[in-house]
């Protein structure tokens, strides 16, 4: 059995606990032991983009160590990979977690050496780390009996090759919006996964006419600018209107931060439009549940569907 360790992420564990059980069921349903290291922390992103580096820097030191490998007895095996529910936080580790912790090292008046060690500690899990839809994209799909079976990449949807085919029970895919955030788009280039992970799943995604547009959310940015931030997401918001004309039943999205942005400002409409994380709907996809009625019942549950297993 593979081994990896899911990076649930803060936002997840506080507000949506229930993506991080999806994606742990999905990951157990492609053969994975999931290990869940219990001193992962935030990633620091959003006090860097804050400003707050120093901050920063001792959330990232502390996720560094929680997924450090430690298992003594066979050293010279190869580390296991670790699982980002978020493509903004797999950025921010990739992309920022090195330079910082190196930088702050020194502004603290640590030797040159041991700034140097925090480099290669970051960078170490920098190189483990990938974003859940891009490791998706990869993996066999799993068959009736959780037996992995390789599905095209173009996925039912548009190709005709195995995969996840009558996930909605029916021969027309069901239609979902999909959305990346910026992070995942323009710093992890990952765009393309998460819509075949989608097209395997038995759906047909569709991108915003505005998909490369940021959702107005940005960590702080929404609180320290809220009526460019509120501006944005109506932008957004305007477009995903258009998608609801056109039939999509939900957004997907493998950033939870985007989900809230855009979910909130409709919640304060009074419009209960489904949302959900790319997880959840791969779990419901599994099961041959990624129907209307079922997307709905899992957006608005604030607990983990007990019949998931």
């Amino acid at each position: 059995m593979v081994r990896a360790q899911l990076f649930v992420t803060c936002m997840v564990d506080l507000f949506r606990p229930r993506a991080g059980v999806a994606a742990v069921q999905v990951l157990e349903r492609r053969g994975v032991e999931v290990e869940f290291p219990g001193g992962q922390s935030c990633c620091g992103q959003f006090a860097y983009n804050a400003g707050h580096h120093r901050e920063a820097a001792a959330m990232g030191r502390q996720l560094v160590r929680a997924f450090e490998p430690s298992d003594a007895a066979s050293p010279s095996a190869d580390p296991p990979t670790v699982i980002a529910l978020s493509g903004s936080c797999a950025a921010m580790i990739k992309h920022e977690m090195p330079d910082l912790l190196e930088r702050d090292a020194l502004q603290r008046g640590r030797t040159p050496a041991t700034a140097a060690r925090w480099r290669r500690r970051a960078e170490a899990l920098a190189d483990r780390v990938v974003e859940l839809s891009e490791w998706l994209d990869r993996q066999a799909v799993p068959g009736p009996e959780g037996v992995g079976t390789r599905a095209e990449s173009g996925g039912p949807a548009s190709s005709g090759g195995p995969g996840y085919a009558g996930a909605s029970g029916s021969s027309t895919p069901l239609k979902v919006a999909s959305h990346t955030g910026c992070h995942m788009r323009r710093l992890l280039g990952a765009t393309e996964a998460p819509l075949s992970v989608l097209r395997r799943a038995g759906v047909e995604p569709v991108e915003l006419d505005d998909a490369e547009q940021c959702c107005g959310f940005g960590g702080s940015f929404g609180l320290l600018e809220p009526d460019i931030s509120a501006a944005m997401a109506d932008a957004k918001l305007a477009n995903l209107a258009t998608a609801r004309g056109d039939g999509v039943t939900c957004l997907v999205s493998a950033d939870l931060g985007c989900l809230m942005q855009l979910g909130g400002r409709l919640d304060r409409q009074g419009d209960a439009f489904p949302m959900l994380h790319l997880a959840e709907a791969v779990d419901l996809a599994d099961r041959h549940r990624l129907t209307p009625a079922d997307i709905e019942r899992t957006a608005r549950s604030q607990e983990a569907d007990p019949d998931a297993r």
